[in-house]
């Protein structure tokens, strides 16, 4: 149980509090799920059969001897982990500054010269540490994508915790858990752009009751909040996996569709997204069968691997058709991780950095050349209001 909420960056109040929703987790659908749920019922029969068998320790060199092997054990494992320690943290430590994506690129609602603001959580999207990973990460993601309609800037910012810790990270400049930060006393980003006249909306393709999120996103600021049954009654399609619930491909089109139809007032869109969400099976409706992203021989030794990146890929694909429509309204756009895949194989973890994830920063060309010859405009204007008021003696 503790190694489990270890890896998903869960504190293990929040694994037990999460036991209600295992109803709308398919774990059956993941063989690695199978496994090691049958690896722990086969590990509990044995120890009970042969636990009360087992001579007790009488001599003092028994004794000794019980106590060298197990810190020879704890030390082979530290040395074995060595590479990946520091992973999957699930707090930061007493005194870290906040870093943030948002925070990084300055997103206040006064920065945002573009009509619309979008920030994407993606779930698990990590920064790869090898040549190989980062191809594939920039086939997806690489700046020549979006560059023809956006100024595209790229960077990492630290992470600890889970999702949920993410979407504080980025929407209130803080690490905390959702269920011991006091939103009333904190202006988190949606409050801010509903103060500055923006309508905000949050979208998230499972149930809103998962993590409480239909609870502390009001509390954020979030006027509108799509979740699993809105996306679905909205012709957004049914994805499984161990995690069902609607297609993120799907949503970029209902973005944009929503940002055409509310042309009159400015928006701020949060989405985090899900079907990147380890484990990922090989499920027909998410086209994971018979990975073949890169070389047969990698994708045969990393098969979830491949999965992963080619769900990124899809999700990337997706929003580049949207985003890069001419009719998509104008906005700025913000794509950030949660935190590295929570990969069990530490070969896996190796490949990632454990300490950051990344970000893409997409502003709007056109809103940029706006500002930019308005400048000088609000400057003269500025210096003539200035100089109209009486001099006070």
């Amino acid at each position: 149980m503790m190694y489990v909420t270890a890896t998903f960056n869960l504190t293990p109040f929040k694994a037990v509090s999460s036991m209600k929703f295992l109803a709308e987790v398919d774990l059956a659908s993941s063989p690695e799920y199978v496994l090691a749920f049958i690896v722990i019922v086969v590990a509990l029969l044995l120890a009970l059969r042969f636990a009360p068998r087992t001579p007790r320790l009488l001599s003092k060199e028994e004794r000794v001897m019980a106590i060298l092997a197990v810190a020879l054990l704890i030390n082979m494992d530290s040395i074995a982990t060595a590479g990946t320690r520091g992973s999957y943290k699930m707090h930061a430590p007493e005194g870290t500054p906040i870093d943030s994506a948002v925070l990084q690129n300055r997103i206040e609602p006064q920065s945002v010269h573009a009509r619309n603001m979008i920030v994407i959580l993606v779930e698990s999207l990590g920064a790869p540490n090898n040549a190989h990973d980062r191809a594939l990460f920039e086939r997806a993601w690489g700046r020549e994508r979006w560059s023809a309609k956006y100024q595209v800037s790229q960077g990492k910012t630290a992470y600890y915790g889970s999702t949920t810790n993410g979407a504080l990270r980025e929407l209130c400049a803080v690490w905390s858990d959702y269920d011991r930060f006091d939103f009333d006393k904190t202006a988190c980003l949606p409050k801010k752009f509903v103060k500055a006249g923006f309508h905000t909306t949050a979208i998230h393709a499972f149930y809103g009751e998962f993590f409480e999120r239909d609870a502390w996103y009001p509390k954020l600021g979030f006027e509108d909040r799509l979740f699993r049954s809105d996306l679905l009654a909205r012709n957004v399609g049914a994805c499984g996996g161990v995690f069902e619930g609607a297609c993120d491909s799907d949503i970029p089109a209902l973005i944009g569709d929503r940002l055409r139809k509310a042309r009159g007032k400015r928006n701020f869109v949060y989405w985090v997204t899900l079907n990147t969400h380890l484990p990922i099976a090989e499920d027909p409706s998410l086209h994971t069968e018979n990975c073949s992203l890169s070389d047969p021989a990698w994708n045969t030794s990393f098969p979830m691997l491949c999965r992963e990146y080619l769900l990124q890929q899809r999700l990337a694909d997706a929003l580049v058709k949207e985003v890069m429509r001419p009719d998509f309204p104008e906005s700025d756009i913000l794509i950030v991780g949660d935190h590295m895949p929570p990969f069990f194989p530490r070969d896996m973890r190796d490949r990632y950095d454990t300490r950051h994830v990344p970000w893409i920063m997409l502003r709007n060309r056109a809103a940029l050349e706006r500002y930019r010859s308005e400048g000088p405009k609000r400057l003269s204007a500025a210096i003539a209001a200035s100089t109209s008021q009486p001099v006070s003696r």
